[in-house]
């Protein structure tokens, strides 16, 4: 919900020891870190897990794995969500109070970052 842009309030939270820019990673290192159990819960709960479930969760745990390490020091903007590259273009920053939502206009824009 939160990189869909149905909650947006995450994108302008009160800066933390995590963050080190003027933006926020933190759905991002959430994303990676839930793809990283998921990847690794069959193996913690089966002794021998069958070659299905490890075609599948050693991928989610090997595509969980940069995205956490990526996330952790600083997401590049091309791979945000449209409408957090528009709030950024718009001057959004963490703990400001630029308008999280787009003005009308806007939505149909092409990005220019």
């Amino acid at each position: 919900m939160c990189i869909s842009g149905r909650t947006r309030e995450w994108a302008r939270a009160k800066p933390s020891i995590f963050n080190y820019l003027g933006r926020n990673f933190m759905p991002y290192t959430f994303l990676g870190t839930g793809l990283m159990f998921m990847g690794a819960a069959p193996h913690l709960a089966l002794d021998d897990a069958p070659l299905a479930i490890d075609l599948v969760s050693l991928p989610m745990f090997l595509l969980g794995a940069p995205i956490v390490l990526i996330s952790m020091i600083h997401w590049p903007l091309f791979l945000s969500p449209p409408w957090y590259r528009r709030w950024y273009a718009r001057g959004g920053r963490m703990a400001n109070n630029a308008p999280l939502w787009d003005p009308p206009d806007a939505r149909n824009q092409p990005y220019r970052g």
